[in-house]
């Protein structure tokens, strides 16, 4: 897997480094995991604070271009990333969804 680099921006007000870049690679798309990995190794991040936002594809060619944000600290991924990001990443579970109470039945006029 190649990883070329496309820009990459210092956000200081949300403390991370938003990247944007495209994988190269052989065979079948590589799963999520193994996109960040090869980012986090070519930017020289930890994958612990990195955030794999956005991958897209394009029909019949062999890369990938993806959008990732690494932060600084822990926390502050954890206050500025919104929910299903973080579900999608596993840091945390997937919220339950409300059940909607059942509307009282209709009675009939006679």
């Amino acid at each position: 897997m190649n990883v070329n680099l496309i820009s990459t921006t210092e956000n200081r007000l949300l403390e991370r480094k938003e990247v944007a870049a495209e994988v190269i690679f052989d065979g079948a798309t590589p799963k999520r995991a193994e996109i960040k990995d090869a980012v986090c190794q070519k930017i020289a991040a930890n994958p612990e604070l990195v955030v794999l936002r956005k991958v897209s594809s394009s029909f019949g060619r062999k890369a990938v271009k993806v959008i990732v944000h690494a932060y600084s600290a822990k926390e502050k991924m954890m206050a500025t990333e919104p929910v299903f990001i973080k579900v999608r990443e596993g840091l945390m579970p997937k919220p339950e969804k409300k059940k909607k109470a059942a509307p009282p039945p209709k009675k009939k006029k006679e």
